[in-house]
């Protein structure tokens, strides 16, 4: 994946349900019937993710939105979107 110019989009076939004790989310794949739960700042990517970007832009978003973030954001972030998309929750398109 090229984060500067690969897009990252969510798959149109998974939705999400917003907890409501404020702990995060859960996405539901509605091909396989898998659950997946995501904390706040999964949330926030999701909720970001509505929109196609590259992950620089999203990082810049992220880093705009949360306080205090770690050195390692963008590994952290790079395993996350990672694992969405082994999960076929998030598609990337050159």
């Amino acid at each position: 994946m090229d984060k500067h110019t690969t897009l990252m989009a969510r798959n149109p076939r998974a939705v999400h349900r917003n907890l409501a004790d404020g702990t995060g989310a859960v996405l539901l794949h509605l091909d396989s019937g898998a659950y997946h739960g995501i904390n706040p700042t999964g949330e926030l990517i999701w909720e970001l993710l509505a929109t196609e970007m590259t992950f620089d832009e999203l990082l810049e978003q992220l880093r705009q939105r949360l306080e205090g973030t770690p050195t390692n954001l963008d590994e952290e972030i790079t395993a996350f979107l990672m694992d969405l998309e082994h999960r076929d929750l998030l598609r990337f398109s050159p």
